[in-house]
């Protein structure tokens, strides 16, 4: 193929997989599996370009609950871990029905195909330091607790090398929550086979050290450069899981780090390390202990500097620049919402044209303003800006400490009756917008001395009238409800029988036993469904909205 045509087919190709979603620009894909696509992105915003990785659900499971909870618990999960070395997940959102979250994009390549490309070993210095680094994102997470101070239990359960992500500067971060257990979970054959602790394998109950079974087995092919437990075929691979079964050590191959691999990889859970942070208190001591022998630069930089080695001119990525144009996206750093899809969130996470509020009017010049001492003072053009919390704070005590004065008979004279109002909106996500009418004062005068006070024939006492005690009307609540999942083919809007809370589907509510009836809408499309909720079990209620 000529150059010309090459270039051409490859910017057609570019072309088709480059797409906006919402605020993001999907540039290029990174992998994709069986529930999502992984993509690098890109947004801009004011000039500031910042380059991410989106992981998008696969269209086809977006309907699918199992698959649509796995993805939403994902997120859950990943955006409240904070850790040096897992990878930050910072954005979950919705737009029909694509529903994605984004994370940090390690700028470096993933151990997995480090380790491929290189074709050969890691040095031992540099694979148990990797190993650490591992060992420190998995007992924060494995003793992460919840708001009520109960501990989580999380398991990761897919320690590989394709998730462990090396930084060109030595960065060591965990990625891909997305299978892990919690504690009280029902256990299931879920993960990859060629790094599942036995007892993860045949689908019993696990603990933190099927995690350290796992990391024990990335170590030794980083020592290796083999697989300790190769197979092409799945259920292969899974029987071998299952036994406990792992080739043999090279002939050759003699360290120290034999016996910490050994341990962590026993078929008998009993014998290995009782949790990660054993395993990183022995790895730590060969790490001192190999320093110590062989005086050379700190294995961050040795880390970086093997990395770079490896993968030479490919370090750096494309230039990719295509004009993308994105839409609006409410997502959950937007609109404030806590609870994610499914769990009964009562605001919806994608807002269309039709919903969206009209923009405020464009504001006309202010007069010049006098001070007190006579030079002018230009009135500012109101503008849209993000106000720090303690910028804000300051703010609504200000206008608190205003109200205040006004109450107490202060010397600020009220606003004339025919001056414009300052309309102020808080919005969820901390930010102030400020819209001033036209010829609206931005400071009122402040008298030196306090206005006379009134005859004593003019001296009226006024009492505060009592307030009404307000009526409350008591909420009566089911004294048994179940869950009833609710979707539609697309994505559609629905509320239930006559309360006009809107909900969007992939939702899970609560509904009594009984008749109810759903409302779907979408576009100008509507239907209604009825259905019976069974007294003993729960419910799953699909409709088709595509016509």
């Amino acid at each position: 193929m000529r150059g010309g045509n090459r270039a051409f087919l490859a910017h057609a190709i570019l072309g088709a997989v480059s797409r906006a979603l919402g605020r993001y620009e999907l540039l290029r894909p990174i992998a994709r599996g069986g529930m999502a696509e992984v993509f690098l992105a890109r947004r801009r915003a004011a000039g500031v370009e910042k380059w991410l990785v989106v992981k998008r659900m696969r269209p086809e499971r977006a309907t699918d609950a199992r698959f649509l909870d796995l993805f939403v618990r994902e997120a859950k999960l990943s955006m409240s871990l904070a850790h040096q070395n897992i990878v930050p997940v910072f954005d979950f959102g919705r737009i029909d029905d694509q529903v994605f979250i984004a994370m940090e994009r390690v700028e470096g390549r993933d151990l997995g195909s480090t380790l491929a490309r290189a074709q050969a070993p890691l040095p031992p210095l540099l694979a148990a330091f990797v190993a650490a680094e591992c060992c420190q994102a998995l007992d924060y997470a494995h003793h992460r607790r919840g708001p009520d101070g109960a501990a989580l239990g999380i398991v990761h359960r897919d320690v590989t090398p394709r998730n462990v992500m090396l930084s060109w500067s030595g960065e060591v971060k965990l990625t891909d929550f997305g299978i892990a257990a919690l504690a009280g979970e029902k256990s299931s054959v879920i993960g990859t086979p060629g790094y599942m602790a036995p007892e993860q394998a045949r689908g019993e109950p696990i603990d933190p050290r099927a995690d350290v079974y796992a990391v024990g087995m990335v170590l030794r092919e980083a020592l290796t450069a083999q697989r300790p437990r190769p197979g092409a075929e799945r259920e292969v691979t899974l029987a071998a899981a299952r036994a406990g079964t792992l080739v043999p050590w090279p002939e050759e191959f003699s360290s120290p780090l034999v016996a910490i691999v050994d341990r962590a990889t026993a078929a008998d859970r009993e014998a290995r390390y009782p949790d990660a942070r054993a395993m990183l208190e022995e790895l730590d001591t060969f790490i001192v202990a190999e320093r110590a022998a062989n005086k050379s630069d700190a294995p961050a930089r040795r880390l970086a500097a093997w990395l770079a080695e490896t993968w030479k001119e490919e370090r750096e990525e494309a230039a990719i620049d295509e004009a993308i144009e994105g839409s609006h996206l409410v997502s959950f750093l937007d609109d404030g919402a806590l609870d994610a899809i499914g769990t009964g969130t009562e605001r919806s996470m994608a807002a269309t044209a039709e919903e969206a509020p009209p923009a405020p009017p464009t504001p006309t010049p202010a007069p010049v303003l006098e001070t007190k001492t006579g030079s002018p003072t230009p009135t500012p053009t109101p503008t849209r800006r993000r106000l720090a919390p303690i910028a804000l704070i300051a703010a609504i005590g200000i206008a608190g400490a205003a109200f205040a004065a006004m109450k107490l008979g202060s010397h600020t004279p009220p606003p004339p009756a025919d001056a414009p109002a300052v309309v102020a909106t808080v919005t969820a996500d901390a930010e102030v917008v400020a819209v001033l009418m036209p010829d609206a004062p931005l400071v009122p005068e402040i008298r030196d001395a306090p206005p006379p006070p009134l005859p004593d024939a003019a001296v009226e006492v006024h009492r505060p009238r009592p307030r009404p005690t307000p009526t409350i009307t008591p909420v009566v609540v089911p004294a048994e409800t179940h869950k009833v999942t609710i979707t539609s083919r697309p994505w559609s809007y629905f509320t239930v029988d006559d309360v006009p809370l809107q909900h969007q589907t992939l939702e899970v509510v609560r509904l009594a036993p009984g008749a109810h009836v759903i409302h779907f809408t979408r576009d100008k499309l509507r239907k209604d469904v009825a259905i019976t909720v069974p007294a003993d079990d729960t419910l799953t209620v699909v409709q088709d909205m595509s016509h």
